[in-house]
């Protein structure tokens, strides 16, 4: 997945109003939980992974994942995935 602006602007700006994310990856792997943590240089996301219990903290892999839902904590839903070509 291509990490946007537009992503990268919502995760580094928004990090308290961010409720819940989920990542889908390849294969329809998902994983979701809470936003732990937010690098800007270099970009990494991490969270704490609510259906995993031995593995809690998971860094997103962008170039595996192929679509980021972001739920606000005003009940707001913002999904990114990468163009179908």
């Amino acid at each position: 997945m291509i990490i946007t602006n537009d992503i990268k602007d919502e995760l580094l700006t928004c990090t308290k109003l961010i409720e819940d994310i989920e990542v889908v990856y390849k294969k329809k792997k998902k994983y979701n939980g809470v936003l732990s943590a937010v690098k800007n240089d270099p970009f990494e996301v991490t969270i704490l992974d609510q259906n995993n219990k031995e593995d809690i903290e998971r860094i997103i892999d962008f170039d595996l994942a192929e679509q980021i839902t972001l739920t606000f904590f005003d009940g707001t839903v913002k999904t990114y995935q990468d163009e179908v070509v």
